[in-house]
């Protein structure tokens, strides 16, 4: 995964508040081994402010900013993306005559993410992201991706890079446009619904899905130039 940007202010308080926690948590546990006449090897030094904010960090970057009360008291206005994600894209490639279906799977954590984009002709992932929640149409997710056309793809496909911003709608859509770089010089429109109840992605399924979609499109798929 790779970081991404926000224009959330989250990231300027959430960490003071954490620091302020790791505080407390530290002078709870100092006063807890004075209290028990606990003593810890020479080597082993007490829990001190940093090593609390160490792990309070870590642990809310990975879990606690997904909990729907954190986000209910406004300490994380970031959506949370991951799952799979199932739709489809026309293309001026084929001047947006015929959808074509597509998988995206995201992974994300409050700090970093990554996009996979997979179609019958090619793969792509994304390589720098930012989120805007102050958006008065609601939060979007732009992206920059670098796109790899697989075995079975057109010879004048090749690898590329482009630009997607989707619209993220009630939580359950992401909706909007991309473009490709100057070698595709293709646009489009892309729509998908988060797949609500499917197993968690992982890697591993991003790649099986690229492979599944290889082997289908058996060279006489649908070309796209995505």
């Amino acid at each position: 995964m790779h970081g991404y940007s926000t224009d959330s202010s989250e990231r300027r308080i959430v960490p003071l508040l954490l620091a302020l926690l790791a505080i407390a948590l530290a002078w709870a546990s100092s006063k807890f081994l004075a209290t028990a006449h606990l003593s810890v090897p020479w080597w082993v030094d007490a829990p001190s402010s940093m090593a609390f904010y160490g792990a309070l960090y870590a642990l809310f970057d990975r879990y606690l900013w997904r909990n729907n009360l954190v986000h209910k008291l406004g300490l994380v206005r970031i959506p949370n993306l991951t799952g799979r994600w199932r739709g489809y894209l026309v293309t001026s490639f084929d001047s947006h005559a015929t959808p074509h279906d597509l998988i995206i799977h995201i992974f994300q954590s409050w700090t970093q993410i990554v996009v996979y984009l997979t179609t019958p002709t090619s793969m792509s992932s994304s390589c720098t992201a930012v989120i805007q929640v102050d958006d008065p149409e609601g939060a979007v997710l732009v992206y920059q991706y670098q796109n790899q056309p697989l075995a079975y793809a057109m010879k004048t496909m090749h690898m590329h890079y482009g630009t997607a911003m989707l619209r993220i709608s009630n939580g359950g859509c992401l909706a909007g446009d991309y473009y490709a770089g100057r070698d595709r010089r293709t646009f489009g429109r892309i729509c998908c619904r988060r797949q609500l109840g499917s197993p968690k992605a992982d890697l591993e399924s991003v790649y099986t899905v690229g492979r599944a979609n290889d082997s289908r499109s058996g060279g006489a798929g649908s070309l796209i130039a995505y």
